[in-house]
């Protein structure tokens, strides 16, 4: 492919490395099960290409251009239409690409370490445009104040080692900026539609539609923004389980020894346990929803040891689990929340000027594509079971998270947990990124430095 001559060395060594991506996981099969195809002009793999490598530089796709225009073979306006394409199906694309870079880790892994679903929602912030399709009045949690822009809900796979973004959904709100008609038997029409349904209603959307391509997880995660008797009932009717934080809300009840209580009252009328034990209390109680049988579920308080008086609530309903299994499952939560500062600081996330909600869509994708080759990069450089037959028989397999690595991270999410935003604190997530960088390939790891100043 020749749309970057060899005279521009750091882009055409990325493009490079994406065309090999490209035909490693067979991409042009997927891109046909996803309606990514053109019949005419400039073939998809060549504008696929391009839009995944722009990514990585420290200007958007249209400074990009115009700065190889006159080595490139096509217009800005192709990959604008290619963008805004609403017969593309973006989140099958994303789904079948996790489900081939997982068929590539698993016989990395022991059969017993347990996958996960990881759930979770950050801002997609889009606050001075006026126009932007299906983007509304959003309450960013972050910063505590109202702006405009989407709630970029994204469902991820973790193997305790590497996060792979599965597919996600950008939501709008009530109070929508520029509303839209949408058509519901086209692909754009379908997910503008789900793009104005609650969350918890999406989240089931986009585990079934990641079952029914054959991603599998034993456990579904996500914090206290998600929890709810309800969400257990429908996680369990998919035959998955949940590890969840629990809010601490008097709104919230449980059914504990014949009533129903909040998880205020369960820690009030139990005896805790005594000394520095890992956790203050464990019961076990029932999700109730009217007209559903009963689940149960294992409620753990974790203790802050920074302030006694403080304290999380874990709930799992898979009630066979021990309390210490539970806390380290909780603990690969956290790869989720690496993965948004990850897009947004240096993949150029919320920076795609377009009005059109199919082309947020579709950026949004590809910044998720170009997350997964850097997951695959990065499992290559630390795991030389990759390297081949004799390094695999010869080297063991990568540690899944510890206990102590998940005590540590569940303490830090004690500075923002009553402040009803349970996340990691800025200094830690910095530290952990710089370790994530220093693993990628030099070429990859001089870009997103570049794009981060």
């Amino acid at each position: 492919m020749k749309s970057i001559t060899r005279n521009d060395h750091p882009s055409a060594g990325i493009l490079a490395s994406v065309q090999n991506f490209f035909g490693r996981f067979h991409l042009a099969q997927v891109a046909r099960a996803s309606h990514a195809t053109k019949t005419k002009g400039v073939p998809f793999r060549v504008l696929f290409c391009y839009l995944i490598s722009t990514i990585f530089s420290n200007r958007s796709t249209y400074r990009d251009y115009l700065k190889h225009q006159d080595q490139l073979t096509f217009s800005d306006k192709t990959f604008r239409n290619l963008l805004n394409n609403g017969r593309i199906n973006w989140q099958k694309f994303l789904i079948l690409l996790c489900q081939r870079i997982i068929r590539f880790i698993e016989p990395l892994t022991d059969s017993a370490r347990q996958n996960v679903f990881i759930v979770d929602d950050s801002m997609y912030e889009r606050a001075h445009a006026k126009h932007v399709e299906l983007a509304a009045f959003q309450f960013d949690h972050a910063r505590h104040r109202h702006t405009r822009g989407f709630r970029f809900l994204q469902l991820g796979w973790s193997d305790g080692n590497t996060f792979l973004p599965v597919t996600f959904s950008l939501l709008s709100g009530q109070n929508q900026v520029c509303g839209v008609k949408a058509d519901a038997r086209t692909h754009s029409g379908k997910r503008k539609l789900q793009a104005q349904r609650k969350a918890p209603e999406v989240v089931r959307e986009l585990l079934v539609s990641a079952l029914s391509q054959g991603v599998r997880a034993s456990y579904v995660l996500f914090d206290s923004w998600f929890s709810s008797p309800k969400m257990f009932h429908q996680l369990r009717q998919l035959k998955l389980h949940a590890v969840a934080m629990v809010k601490r809300s008097k709104k919230v009840y449980y059914r504990f020894n014949g009533q129903m209580m909040d998880v205020k009252a369960i820690f009030k009328a139990q005896k805790k346990r005594r000394g520095r034990s890992r956790y203050l209390l464990s019961v076990r109680v029932e999700a109730v929803v009217e007209g559903e049988e009963n689940i149960p579920v294992k409620l753990v308080y974790i203790r802050n040891r920074r302030k006694r008086k403080d304290y999380l609530v874990l709930a799992s309903t898979d009630t066979q689990l021990p309390e210490d299994e539970i806390i380290r499952l909780y603990g690969k939560r956290w790869s989720i929340e690496m993965y948004f500062k990850m897009c947004k600081q240096y993949l150029r996330l919320a920076k795609y000027q377009g009005l059109s909600y199919d082309g947020i869509f579709a950026h949004t994708a590809c910044v998720a594509i170009a997350y997964s080759l850097l997951a695959v990069q990065h499992r290559e450089q630390e795991d030389d079971r990759t390297l081949g037959e004799l390094f695999y028989l010869m080297v063991d397999e990568l540690a899944d998270i510890t206990f102590t690595e998940a005590i540590r991270q569940l303490i830090d999410l004690f500075q923002e947990a009553f402040e009803n935003e349970p996340v990691l604190s800025e200094k830690v997530m910095d530290q952990i990124m710089e370790r994530f960088l220093k693993k990628l390939p030099s070429s990859y790891r001089e870009r997103l430095t570049k794009a981060a100043a």
